[in-house]
């Protein structure tokens, strides 16, 4: 196990957490250092390992954020939003790096993030997984195309249970089009409801959010012509991929300066 990289979940408990230390399990590169939970966790205690569906581990979830980072090597946090401020300042005390993949980041989220990542190297993106980032790249390269020709819609589909609409992947491919076809906010709608609308703007950009059973996440960008129809479209079937998307990213911040980093950099997109 000596030179592998050590890496601390924060959120470990949870189905991302779960995820990810299943990846850490198999990996060759990165082990599990410490699996953090939240105060007053039901967890507290007991084996993350076996927590995970693995062999015993001998790590127990804890939460002590601050040993737990300062005994690492990097940070992965997929816990709350109301978790990462502390998470950034844990790992700015101790000079660590920090994968986050948590989302539903408000404008002041965002802006502890800038702050932090001139101290140390973060890699923040609103989807680790690789095909998701594959999917951000290819809209890019549609709205340059197509995008003063169509007519474009996103749709975003996830489990029951998640608590952020849009999700941040919907939300990320409405900034890559916003900014790809020099539009503003105000060309953005959420789903439509009228007896009478009005004939869709040009420049119009919707988003279409479904909750529903127990969908990991599903997106789709849609592209509209009079002639034709163009669909990017991308569908997770196992957690996983966005934990293997995770661990990649801690693997490529061991070394890196300071800054605030995204998955196209990991991926070299």
């Amino acid at each position: 196990m000596q030179g592998k990289n050590l890496v601390t979940v924060v959120g470990a408990s949870g189905r991302m957490g779960k995820a990810i230390l299943q990846v850490l399990y198999a990996s060759k590169i990165s082990q599990l250092s410490s699996a953090v939970v939240s105060d007053g966790s039901v967890f507290l205690g007991l084996d993350s390992g076996l927590h995970a569906g693995l062999k015993q581990n001998e790590i127990k979830f804890s939460d002590d954020l601050n040993n737990a980072v300062q005994s690492c090597d990097t940070v992965i946090d997929f816990s709350t939003r109301e978790v990462l401020l502390e998470v950034l300042e844990a790992c700015v005390r101790a000079s660590k790096p920090l994968v986050v993949g948590t989302t539903g980041l408000t404008d002041l989220h965002k802006q502890k993030l800038i702050e932090a990542s001139k101290k140390i190297p973060i890699v923040y993106s609103p989807n680790m997984s690789i095909g998701v980032n594959l999917l951000f790249k290819l809209t890019e390269i549609a709205a340059k195309v197509m995008g003063e020709l169509a007519d474009i819609e996103i749709q975003d589909i996830h489990h029951r249970h998640k608590k952020d609409a849009p999700s941040g992947t919907a939300d990320k491919l409405k900034s890559i089009l916003l900014e790809t076809l020099s539009r503003k906010e105000d060309n953005v709608i959420y789903g439509r409801h009228s007896h009478s609308l009005p004939e869709r703007d040009p420049k119009e950009i919707a988003i279409h959010t479904l909750r529903a059973g127990e969908v990991i996440g599903d997106h789709t960008v849609y592209f509209f012509t009079p002639e034709e129809r163009v669909e990017i479209t991308h569908k997770a079937q196992d957690r996983k991929t966005f934990a293997v998307g995770s661990v990649k990213a801690a693997e490529f911040l061991v070394g890196k300066p300071s800054g605030l980093y995204d998955m196209f950099a990991v991926l070299g997109l």
